[in-house]
């Protein structure tokens, strides 16, 4: 169980980092300064970006490893059902922006032909590959978390 906590952690902040770089870099660039920040500074959404992440770690913490609360059935079985939350959450938003490059990238002489902006300014769209990287690795481990 040690080593999973290890991975958890691990997978974790990998999680909220790649969440925090794909705001800063490419998402917060989409909408105008105002509206980008209201939506990123929510409750909701500092929940979901840098507190989910952690609950795997948590759920293993309170069980036998630590604090022993529940047996270690409970916290094998919670932490596997947030392993797979979060392996589908994070899959998810990696294949939305890739399928957003790519988009991008089909219709960009098509905007060029009438004059129309970019959706992304050219530099978050130089950081949307690596950012997305980041994501489809982290959903990688979470789904390799739930396959021990």
């Amino acid at each position: 169980m040690a080593a999973i906590l290890l991975w958890s952690i691990g997978a974790s902040a990998l999680t909220a980092v790649a969440d925090w770089a794909g705001w800063h870099f490419v998402w917060k660039h989409e909408f105008e300064s105002g509206e980008a920040v209201e939506r990123k500074r929510n409750a909701t959404s500092i929940f979901i970006s840098y507190f989910l992440p952690f609950m795997p770690v948590l759920i293993i913490l309170l069980g036998p490893e630590k604090l022993n609360y529940y047996d270690e059935g409970f916290a094998i079985a919670g932490a596997k059902v947030m392993f797979a939350l979060l392996g589908v959450m994070t899959g998810g938003v990696a294949m939305s922006a890739w399928s957003f490059k790519r988009k991008e990238d089909e219709s960009k002489n098509a905007r060029e032909l009438i004059d129309k902006a970019d959706t992304l300014p050219e530099e978050a769209l130089t950081h949307l590959g690596w950012t997305t990287a980041m994501l489809g690795i982290s959903s990688l481990v979470w789904f390799s978390l739930l396959a021990i």
